[in-house]
């Protein structure tokens, strides 16, 4: 992990930063209350909310990648790969995660396997988060157009990554271009090709089913911090909000959605009639909650395997020496 250390102590600071200005933007003291508010008690269930998603989107994770590679992995060891892909979640779209494909390669995935059920895994959260925000479209207009552009964007990349005849069209392209764009062009068909074995009605139905399951346990956790902040927000509007603001961070494309998911948070509880030193807490504790804990289950994970002299390096290293 030596090479990533910079990026993620640069997202960290960028974190601290923002995440202090907000604080001090509104209520100092007020936005402090509210975070002592939450107790040991709200933190653990708050916390084991967001265990529940990352654990059946490993669920998922592992049933994808078997149906590509039928390859078996020791459970809990696979299990401490997919979590080392935490630690880089403040990536954009969270690329970093591929990191994932260099611990795996030496147990007989490709890279091309993890690659394409990675990019499937984004493209079934999309759908999931979209499906979320769905009342939203109906609660706050000026979202309304951003939820619908996407969701129709998505359900039309949909068929197309079952079309043969666009892989076809790529194939005859990459015949006429020259040798490096060639190359990437049949790396995009085998991705394509990888991607559509995953999106059969089956697992695609399934994946979402176990995506939105996943989601709606940390949208939950959410409005259970409401609660416990004595705000009286209905479910539903918890989770719209919820969903809403993880879908423009993601869209944003910003390292991990930093500054854009807060901000439509903090901005959305504001709108319901949430004080907003309330809002702040309640969004910064959310983000500590999901996205850094991840974060740092990620970076625990990966140091404890670099204890035991397993890294992404040295496993790719392995690997180019046609270790198994």
């Amino acid at each position: 992990m030596g090479r990533f250390q910079k990026p993620i102590l640069l997202s960290v600071i960028l974190a601290i930063g923002l995440y202090l200005g907000a604080m001090f933007l509104g209520d100092f003291r007020e936005t402090q209350a509210a975070i002592k508010q939450v107790g040991f008690s709200g933190w653990s269930i708050i916390l084991g909310l967001s265990l529940v998603n990352y654990v059946l989107r490993f669920w998922r994770w592992e049933w994808y990648l078997f149906k590509l590679s039928q390859v078996h992995i020791p459970k809990f060891r696979h299990l401490l790969y997919y979590f080392c892909g935490f630690a880089l979640s403040t990536t954009p779209g969270k690329a970093g995660e591929t990191i994932r494909s260099l611990y795996l390669k030496p147990h007989g995935i490709g890279y091309s396997k993890t690659i394409s059920t990675f990019f499937v895994e984004r493209f079934q959260d999309l759908l999931t988060i979209v499906l979320m925000s769905g009342a939203a479209a109906i609660l706050f207009d000026g979202y309304r157009v951003v939820i619908i552009i996407t969701g129709i964007l998505a359900l039309c990349c949909l068929p197309l990554l079952h079309n043969r005849k666009v892989i076809k069209v790529i194939l005859n392209f990459a015949d006429r271009s020259p040798e490096k764009v060639s190359a990437l062009l049949k790396q995009l068909v085998e991705l394509l090709s990888s991607s559509a074995v995953l999106l059969k009605n089956r697992e695609l139905l399934g994946g979402i089913l176990l995506g939105l399951v996943a989601w709606l346990a940390e949208a939950v956790g959410f409005w259970y911090l409401l609660l416990l902040l004595g705000q009286d927000v209905n479910l539903l509007a918890a989770v719209s909000i919820y969903g809403v603001a993880v879908l423009i961070g993601a869209i944003s494309f910003l390292p991990g959605g930093l500054g854009s998911t807060e901000a439509v948070m903090g901005l959305l509880l504001i709108s319901i009639g949430v004080p907003q030193p309330v809002a702040i807490a309640a969004t910064l504790i959310c983000r500590i909650a999901t996205l850094w804990f991840a974060v740092f289950i990620g970076l625990i994970t990966a140091g404890s395997l670099a204890v035991l002299g397993v890294t992404p390096i040295a496993n790719s290293e392995f690997s180019e020496k046609g270790g198994k």
